[in-house]
């Protein structure tokens, strides 16, 4: 009895000793369960600064609109510049082609004006020339008609008045070629400017005025 009455104390108190009282649940304080969703400090506006805050939001977004519709047209002016500058620059070239052709066809023209000008020259300048080569068989003719008469030189100026330098065996024969050339149709005027006589010869100088009808090329 004693044995089994002791094994029940040593029970009770192992039972007393292995369990633990339970924690009792702490008292809970006014509005500390609110601290974990934070307090707001910010004390609420009023229907002034509200509207106040509101304008200021509504120019905010205007000064925004303002400033993108400002950098909008910059950009198309700037936009708008460069297009006008290519397009000058365009118009620039040609432009300048244009007149590169225009100074190519003046250039042709006067040219050709040139040409013409020059074409119509000789033609004039061949129409009233006279031919050095009839004049002087013009006189070798006239001196083959008197027999021994040597020409020395016959200058002839553009107006077609001539020295006629030779010389001759005699006096006589000096005296017909001064008769025959004076009556000759294609001489206007012949005087005699001088007369010398050398070694057998009698050296003569003639000045005159030709008619120039049948020594002027006519084409």
């Amino acid at each position: 009895m004693n044995k089994q009455e002791n094994q029940t104390q040593n029970t009770q108190k192992i039972e007393k000793v292995g369990s633990t009282p339970p924690t009792p649940p702490k008292p809970e304080t006014p509005g500390i369960s609110n601290l974990s969703e934070g307090f707001n400090l910010i004390p609420a506006m009023s229907k002034e600064e509200k509207i106040i805050e509101k304008t200021k939001s509504t120019v905010s977004i205007g000064s925004v609109i303002s400033l993108i519709v400002l950098v909008v047209i910059s950009l198309l002016v700037v936009g708008f510049n460069i297009l006008s500058k290519q397009i000058l620059n365009g118009r620039t070239k040609q432009l300048y082609a244009a007149e590169a052709r225009v100074n190519q066809q003046i250039d042709k023209l006067s040219a050709n004006e040139d040409i013409v000008d020059r074409a119509i020259l000789y033609s004039n300048v061949k129409k009233g020339a006279f031919s050095h080569k009839d004049i002087i068989e013009f006189f070798t003719r006239m001196g083959t008609k008197i027999g021994d008469v040597n020409i020395k030189s016959v200058m002839i100026s553009e107006q077609l008045q001539f020295t006629y330098t030779g010389n001759t065996s005699s006096l006589e024969n000096l005296s017909k070629l001064w008769y025959i050339l004076g009556i000759d149709e294609n001489i206007e005027s012949i005087n005699l400017q001088s007369v010398s006589k050398s070694n057998n010869r009698v050296n003569f100088n003639f000045d005159g005025q030709l008619d120039g009808k049948n020594f002027y090329n006519q084409n």
